[in-house]
C-alpha cells in the first residue's frame, strides 16, 4: 500500500503536520538557509544538499534524512519506534526536486515493516526499509554507556572530510576538492583528530533540514549517519585510496534528543577492494544507536 492509506489498525497521524519555526533573519536580514525547499509534493535540494563528488548529484545523507522523514510522517502510532533503517544507494541521486513514496509491507500489533523510496523524474533512485518495534514498560538492559566528552569546549569547524569550504573562483570548473554540498555544510566539533584512534566527533546541521519545519531527531539521526564512511576514510586507507559506501544500516534503541550528536569509528575492515565501517553514536544522555556501511574502494 503507499502513502495514500494505510491497512486496518493503522490509522493516519493527525500529528504528522510539521512545527513552524520563525525565520533565522541575523544575518543581514536574510533568512537562513535549509537543506531542502518544498515545491508543492516535490523537495528541492538547496547547494547544502549537494555531494562531494559532483554538483549534479546529492550527498548520501539528505536522501536518507528524507527516506526516514517520509516513514515517521507515514506511520501514525508514536510508540512505534524506528528499530532499525536501511538505505541502499543504488545510485547517486540526481540534483532534481524528489518526491517520497512509502508502503507498509508487514503490519502487526508490535512489529510494523515499510520500505519508502526516493523518485526523480518518476524513477526509483534510493530505497530503504525499516523496522518498527512497539515501545513498552521494560527494565533498561546493557551497559552503561556515557557520551564522550563535548561538543561544549571544543572548537566549531565548518565540514566534515578533506574538502575545504571554499567557492571556486568564478569561471573556474568545479572540481571535486572545492564542492559546496552537506559535508561542507554541517558543524563539527573534533574530540580526537581522525588520525588517532578512536576518531571521535560532535556534529550537527545548523539550518533547518526542510525550510520552515523543525528538524525531527530520526530525520537528524538518518541524514548525519553517512557520515560514519567518511570518518572511517579520515581514519586512515591511505590518500591514494578512499572508500565509497553503497548502504547506510541505522540501528537506534532510542531516539536521539538535542542538535549536536558524536560519530566514534568502532572498527573497520577492508579486503579485495570491499570493506566495512562500524561507527558508534551518541547524544548528550550517552549512546543512542550504532551505524555499520559496506564499502567498496574507490581509488582517487
Amino acid at each position: 500500500m503507499v502513502a495514500g492509506g494505510l491497512p486496518a489498525g493503522q490509522r493516519r497521524s493527525r500529528a504528522a503536520r510539521p512545527l513552524a519555526l520563525q525565520p533565522d533573519r541575523s544575518k543581514g536580514g536574510r533568512v537562513a538557509e535549509s537543506v531542502f525547499t518544498r515545491d508543492g509534493d516535490s523537495y528541492v535540494p538547496t547547494r547544502h544538499a549537494r555531494s562531494p563528488w559532483s554538483p549534479d548529484g546529492l550527498h548520501g545523507g539528505p536522501p536518507a534524512g528524507l527516506l526516514a522523514r517520509a516513514i515517521e510522517r507515514f506511520v501514525d502510532d508514536r510508540e512505534m519506534q524506528i528499530s532499525r533503517l536501511t538505505v541502499d544507494l543504488f545510485r547517486v541521486v540526481p540534483n532534481v526536486p524528489l518526491r517520497t513514496r512509502v508502503e507498509v509491507v508487514r503490519s502487526g500489533r508490535r512489529v510494523l515493516g515499510v520500505d519508502a523510496a526516493v523518485i526523480a523524474g518518476g524513477v526509483e533512485v534510493i530505497r530503504a526499509s525499516a523496522l518498527l518495534l512497539r515501545r513498552s514498560e521494560a527494565p533498561v538492559g546493557g551497559g552503561v554507556y556515557p557520551p564522550p566528552p563535548g561538543p561544549e569546549g571544543y572548537p566549531s569547524q565548518p565540514g566534515i572530510g578533506r574538502f575545504p569550504r571554499v567557492e571556486p573562483p568564478p569561471g573556474t570548473p568545479l572540481v571535486r576538492p572545492h564542492l559546496l554540498g552537506f559535508h561542507t555544510s554541517v558543524e563539527t566539533r573534533w574530540v580526537s583528530r581522525p588520525d588517532e584512534q578512536p576518531p571521535t566527533t560532535w556534529v550537527r546541521i545548523p539550518m533547518a533540514f526542510i525550510e520552515g519545519e523543525e528538524t525531527t531527531p530520526l530525520t537528524r539521526a538518518a541524514a548525519l549517519a553517512d557520515f560514519g564512511n567518511a570518518l572511517g576514510n579520515l581514519a586512515g586507507v591511505g590518500r591514494d585510496l578512499s572508500y565509497i559506501n553503497a548502504d547506510i544500516n541505522l540501528n537506534l534503541i532510542r531516539e536521539p534528543v538535542g542538535e549536536w550528536l558524536c560519530v566514534q569509528i568502532d572498527h573497520r575492515d577492508e579486503a579485495a577492494g570491499v570493506g566495512l565501517v562500524e561507527s558508534i553514536w551518541y547524544d548528550e544522555r550517552g549512546r543512542y544507536g550504532r551505524v555499520t556501511q559496506s564499502r567498496l574502494a574507490n581509488g582517487r
